[in-house]
């Protein structure tokens, strides 16, 4: 189990501890019951609903190497080291 020690402002504190005693609970176990029904995370994501995956690509002429050599089209022989 992992501690978590936070800092609140004295109000914040004791609305919480009013709260807690609402439902009849120790601030602790409040909170442990709150976090317990917070929604699961989620670490897949669907790329395929990304708009930049969605865009067409740009019909323009453009060099075959410009993704490699992009600094030196913009900055010419003066590129950042």
């Amino acid at each position: 189990m992992a501690m978590v020690n936070i800092e609140l402002f004295e109000t914040d504190y004791q609305r919480l501890v009013q709260v807690a005693s609402q439902f009849g609970k120790p601030v602790q176990e409040f909170l442990h019951d709150w976090i317990a029904h917070l929604p699961e995370v989620n670490d897949t994501v669907d790329v395929t609903q990304d708009p930049v995956f969605q865009m067409e690509g740009y019909d323009a002429e453009a060099p075959s190497d410009l993704s490699v050599n992009l600094d030196t089209y913009l900055y010419g022989e003066n590129e950042p080291v």
